[in-house]
C-alpha cells in the first residue's frame, strides 16, 4: 500500500512538472482565434458589439458581467462572404455596409432630360455688373418637349435658362450701365425719384399736389393742353447722399416739366 501511494505521488509530480514545462513553451494566444484577432487586444469602453479594427469579417462583444466597469471580450466571425455592419449591428453582404468594409455601389449615371427652349421673341439677356459681372438668359415663355402649349412662369417671374427655374429678373440697379435711382420722401405720402440723369424729377405725386392742367385756346380754336406747376423739386448729391430741395418760379411764372423751364401763367383770355 505504501508502495502504491508512492507511485501515485510520483505520477502527480510528473504531471505537474510536465504542465510547468508546457506553460513555458511559446504558443498561440488563444487556440480559438487567430493571433492577430486577439493581439493587440481590442478596446472595450462600453457594452455592445463592435466591428473588429483589423478584419471586417470579425466583430467582438464587450460584456460587463460583474457590473463593475470591467469587460469580458468575446470574438465572433461572420459567415463567409459577409462583413459586420456597425450601423445594423449584424453581419451583412458587403453592398449593404458602409465603407471601409462595404462596397460603394456607384449611383446610376444621370441622364439630362431634353431641355426646354425659350420661345423666340420672349427671351432677354441681362448683363449684370453688381455684385460681380455675369449674364442671365431669361425667357417669358418656354417650349418643352411633349407639350403643345408654351409654358409660362408666374406674374413678374421669368425662366432662368441656366438654373432651369422661375426667378425674378435682376434688379435694375444691378445691371451694367444702370443709373442709380434713390427715392426720397417729400411727405408721408409722397416720394420723389432722384438720379444723375433725373435731377428735376417728375412723379404722379408732384402732378397731383402742385400742378394744374390748362386748356389753351386761340380765340375759339383749341390750341394745346399744358401742365404747369406752382412748385417743383431739384435733386443734388451731397458727398454720397442724395438730397432734394423744393423750389418755385418767380412771381407770375409756373414751372413746365415738358419744357424744363419757368413759363408765364396763362391769362383768362388764353384759357378755354
Amino acid at each position: 500500500q505504501m508502495l502504491s501511494s508512492m507511485c501515485w505521488t510520483g505520477v502527480v509530480l510528473l504531471v505537474l512538472g510536465a504542465t510547468a514545462v508546457l506553460s513555458a513553451i511559446p504558443g498561440p494566444y488563444d487556440r480559438r482565434y487567430p493571433d492577430y484577432i486577439v493581439d493587440p487586444k481590442v478596446s472595450c469602453e462600453k457594452e455592445g458589439s463592435f466591428p473588429h479594427p483589423r478584419n471586417c469579417s470579425w466583430y467582438y462583444r464587450c460584456v460587463d458581467r460583474m457590473h463593475v466597469g470591467m469587460y469580458w471580450t468575446y470574438y465572433f466571425e461572420c459567415e463567409p462572404g459577409t462583413v459586420f455592419s456597425d450601423d445594423l449591428d449584424q453581419c451583412v453582404h458587403p453592398f449593404l455596409a458602409p465603407p471601409p468594409c462595404g462596397q460603394v455601389v456607384p449611383p446610376p449615371p444621370k441622364t439630362d432630360p431634353i431641355p426646354c427652349i425659350g420661345v423666340n421673341g420672349t427671351c432677354q439677356t441681362f448683363k449684370i455688373c453688381k455684385p460681380q459681372k455675369s449674364e442671365k438668359n431669361m425667357c417669358r415663355e418656354l417650349q418643352c418637349p411633349l407639350r403643345a402649349p408654351a409654358l409660362q412662369c408666374g406674374p413678374g417671374y421669368l425662366y432662368d435658362m441656366k438654373d432651369r427655374k422661375c426667378a425674378l429678373p435682376p434688379a435694375r440697379e444691378t445691371l451694367c450701365g444702370a443709373v442709380e435711382q434713390v427715392l426720397i420722401n417729400v411727405t408721408e405720402k409722397g416720394k420723389v425719384p432722384c438720379s444723375e440723369n433725373n435731377l428735376i424729377p417728375k412723379s404722379d405725386f408732384i402732378s397731383r399736389i402742385y400742378c394744374d392742367t390748362y386748356n389753351l385756346c386761340d380765340g375759339t380754336t383749341f390750341k394745346e393742353r399744358k401742365e404747369l406747376c406752382r412748385n417743383y423739386f431739384e435733386c443734388f448729391r451731397d458727398v454720397n447722399e442724395w438730397k432734394i430741395f423744393k423750389r418755385h418760379c418767380p412771381q407770375d411764372l409756373l414751372y413746365s416739366y415738358d419744357n424744363r423751364r419757368c413759363e408765364r401763367t396763362p391769362t383768362e383770355a388764353e384759357k378755354c
